[in-house]
């Protein structure tokens, strides 16, 4: 009975330290990664997000319409995106209203987010929420100037060009 108690108490001790010990679950791309590797990067307006009741990857469709489109199909007029993955740790949720910078990859003919929730951004005003730096720390930046480090990215003679001007 007695060593029965000390079993008890040793994994009383030992489950809440297993259990508070924050692993990462996905890894956050730099916006370079991002950058080369979407198919799609836009600001977009969020008109709908519904829940999808069927079995699959993704728990939500979600619409969006691009406002300003940096790289990919300039023609498309709205987007499919599947979002709410079923991946662990993702939280890739939209919500109707929500102004975003998304970064985007096609996935079964639909678009999803790539990197999850970390392949998109929230605009409040002309602020992008959540952006990172050059050492991937999170900083909120002005759409301009982040519009313009997208651009440097997937250009860079053009911006090579005009310093050698």
């Amino acid at each position: 009975m007695k060593r029965f108690l000390i079993i008890i108490a040793l994994l009383q001790l030992a489950l809440p330290a297993g259990l508070s010990q924050s692993r990462p679950c996905l890894r956050i791309m730099p916006i370079e990664e991002l950058t080369r590797n979407a198919a799609f990067i836009a600001r977009v307006k969020v008109v709908r997000a519904e829940d999808v009741n069927r079995r699959g990857p993704f728990g939500q469709i979600a619409l969006l319409q691009p406002v300003d489109v940096i790289d990919g199909d300039f023609t498309l007029k709205q987007l499919n995106v599947a979002a709410r993955s079923n991946v662990r740790c993702a939280e890739d949720e939209y919500r109707q209203g929500q102004d975003m910078l998304v970064f985007l990859i096609t996935d079964g003919g639909l678009f999803r987010t790539l990197n999850f929730q970390y392949g998109r951004f929230e605009i409040s005003g002309e602020l992008v929420r959540g952006w990172r730096d050059k050492t991937n720390k999170v900083v909120d930046k002005p759409y301009a100037e982040v519009r313009k480090e997208i651009e440097n990215i997937l250009n860079p003679a053009t911006s090579r060009g005009a310093l050698s001007e």
